[in-house]
C-alpha cells in the first residue's frame, strides 16, 4: 500500500469512529485537525501558501465553534470550509468560487472515480512483472473480514470462547455502521483525491486580475468617450438622488428620532433593504461595464471616477441609516433571525462597495471583484458562526422587554441552546403571574390571540425533546450541552 492509501484509511477510520451515532461536538474539531494533518503530510509545501493557511484557519475556527456551541450555522460553516480547503490543497490559484464548485463536483463524482481508479490500479503496467504487482492490501482486507466472521461464529458457538474474548467488543459492527463507514470512505476519498473540470479550471486560472488597456483607435476612443459621458451623467444624477435621500434619513432618524407618520417598521426596514441591495447591484454592474478596461487617455475619466467614489461613500451612509432603522425595529419589537439577516446583508454590501473602490483605485479586473467578494462571503460565514445567535436572541429579548411582551413562542422555536435562559425565567418573581397561556405575536391580526400551551408546558416539551436526542459520549461533547445539562439538573 502507498502512503496515500494509509492516509485515506486513517481519514475513513476517524470519520467512522468520531461521527457514527454521535451528535456534533468535539468530534468536528478532532476530525478537522486530522484532515489538516493528513494534507500537510501529503504536501508540506501547503504551509507556505497564504491562501491555504487562510482556508485552514477557517476550518479550525468553524470546528472550534461547533465544539463551543454546536449550532447549525457553525456546522454548515465547517462543511463549506472543508470543501474549500480540499480544492485549495490541490490548486491554490483557483478562486474560492470555483474551488467550492469543484469540491462539490468531486463529492458527486467520487463513486465513479473510485471505480475507475481501482480498475487502473490493478491493471499491469508495461514495465511491471505480474508477480511483482502485489495484492497484499486487498488480501489483508479480505482476511480481516473473514476473520471477523469466524470470530462471531466461534463466539456464538462456544460460551467459554465468548467469556475469554469478552474484552474484544465488536458490537459496533452492524449493517448501518458498514454503510456509514462506506459513505465516510467516499467523502474522504473525494476530499483527498480532489477532482476538477480541467477545461474550466484552465480557463479560470488564466483570467487576469488586473485590467488591460484599450487599443487607442479613433473609433474605439469615440465609443469609450461616449460611454464615459453617459456614465458621468448617470452617476451625477444618482449622487443627487442620494443627497436628497440621505438628507431626509439623517433629518428623520438622527434629529427627529423616529419613523415618519404612516410608515411601518416593515416598510422602513425589510422592504427597503431589498430595494437598496438591488439598486447597488444594478449600479455595480454598470461600474463593471464602464471599468472593464483602462481608459486613462479618454475624456471624462477622472471626473467619472470622482463621481463613482462619491456614490460609494453616499451608499455607505445610506446603508448606515438602514442599519439604524433596523436597530429601531429591534428595540420596538423583538430580536429575530430576519433582523439579523438585515445586518448581514448590509455588512456584505459595505464590503462589496469597498472592494469596488479598491478595484477602481488599483485598476483591478472585474474577475478580481467577483473572486474577492466570494472570498469575503466565505469568511463572513465562518465568522458569523462565532456567535451563538439563539442564545443572543433569547437574552436580548428577555432583558429588553417585559415578560408579557416577549414572543416566547418564537423563542421556543429556536434551537436547544437557549434552554438555560428559558429555565432562568421560571425563577424570576414575576413569573408566577406570567405563567399563563402565551400570546401569539406572529402578526398584528393575531395580536390578542392566545396559544393553548402555557410556558411550563412548552419548556418541559423542549427539555424532553432535548434529552431524547442527547448523547452522553465524549465524541459528542460540547460546551453548549454542558451548560444545558447543568441548567436542567
Amino acid at each position: 500500500m502507498k502512503t496515500n492509501d494509509y492516509l485515506l484509511l486513517t481519514a475513513t477510520g476517524a470519520y467512522s469512529f468520531l461521527f457514527y451515532q454521535q451528535n456534533a461536538g468535539i468530534n468536528f474539531l478532532l476530525f478537522t485537525i486530522i484532515l489538516l494533518t493528513i494534507l500537510v503530510i501529503k504536501n508540506k509545501k501547503l504551509l507556505s501558501y497564504k491562501k491555504w493557511i487562510w482556508s485552514a484557519l477557517l476550518c479550525l475556527l468553524s470546528a472550534t465553534c461547533v465544539f463551543i456551541h454546536s449550532s447549525a450555522l457553525s456546522i454548515i460553516a465547517n462543511i463549506f470550509s472543508l470543501l474549500l480547503l480540499s480544492a485549495v490543497s490541490f490548486n491554490v490559484a483557483t478562486s474560492s468560487l470555483f474551488s467550492f464548485a469543484f469540491s462539490c463536483y468531486s463529492v458527486i463524482s467520487s463513486v465513479v472515480y473510485i471505480i475507475i481508479d481501482s480498475i487502473l490500479r490493478f491493471q499491469p503496467k508495461p514495465t511491471e512483472q505480474p508477480a511483482k504487482r502485489g495484492y497484499k492490501a486487498f488480501a489483508t482486507v479480505i482476511v480481516l473480514m473473514i476473520s471477523v466472521l469466524f470470530f462471531a461464529l466461534y463466539k456464538g458457538s462456544n460460551p467459554l470462547f465468548a467469556e475469554n474474548t469478552k474484552w474484544i467488543n465488536l458490537d459496533f459492527i452492524s449493517i448501518s455502521w458498514i454503510f456509514f463507514t462506506i459513505s465516510g470512505f467516499i467523502l474522504t476519498y473525494a476530499f483527498l483525491y480532489h477532482r476538477t473540470i480541467q477545461p474550466m479550471e484552465s480557463w479560470e486560472n488564466k483570467l487576469p486580475l488586473s485590467n488591460t488597456s484599450f487599443i487607442e483607435e479613433t473609433s474605439t476612443i469615440k465609443q469609450y468617450e461616449t460611454e464615459r459621458y453617459a456614465g458621468l451623467l448617470l452617476f451625477a444624477l444618482l449622487n443627487l438622488m442620494l443627497v436628497i435621500l440621505n438628507a431626509g434619513d439623517i433629518q428623520t432618524l438622527y434629529f427627529n428620532g423616529g419613523l415618519p407618520k404612516g410608515v411601518t417598521h416593515s416598510d422602513f426596514v425589510h422592504n427597503g433593504v431589498g430595494v437598496i441591495i438591488f439598486s447597488i447591484v444594478i449600479a455595480t454592474s454598470l461600474i463593471m461595464f464602464l471599468y472593464r478596461k483602462e481608459y486613462s487617455s479618454v475624456k471624462h475619466n477622472k471626473l467619472l471616477t470622482g463621481f463613482v467614489y462619491l456614490w460609494i461613500f453616499q451608499n455607505i451612509v445610506m446603508l448606515s441609516s438602514t442599519a439604524f432603522r433596523n436597530q429601531i425595529y429591534i428595540h420596538d419589537f423583538n430580536f429575530t433571525y430576519k433582523r439579523i439577516g438585515v445586518y448581514v446583508w448590509l455588512m456584505l454590501a459595505v464590503f462589496g462597495l469597498c472592494i469596488i473602490l479598491w478595484k477602481i483605485y488599483k485598476k483591478r479586473s472585474n474577475w478580481y471583484l467577483i473572486r474577492t467578494n466570494v472570498a469575503v462571503w466565505f469568511t463572513v460565514l465562518v465568522l458569523s458562526s462565532l456567535v451563538n445567535w439563539d442564545k443572543l436572541i433569547t437574552t436580548y429579548n428577555i432583558q429588553n422587554k417585559p415578560l408579557d411582551q416577549v414572543d416566547f413562542y418564537y423563542l421556543f422555536s429556536l434551537s436547544d441552546a437557549n434552554i438555560p435562559e428559558l429555565i432562568a425565567i421560571t425563577k424570576k418573581p414575576e413569573f408566577v403571574s406570567f405563567n399563563g397561556k402565551l400570546k401569539n405575536y406572529t402578526s398584528s391580526f393575531y395580536r390578542e390571540r392566545y396559544y393553548s400551551e402555557t410556558y411550563r408546558q412548552l419548556l418541559n416539551l423542549k427539555i424532553t425533546h432535548y434529552l431524547s436526542d442527547y448523547t452522553n459520549d465524549w465524541r459528542s461533547f460540547d460546551l453548549r450541552d454542558q451548560q444545558i445539562v447543568e441548567s436542567i439538573y
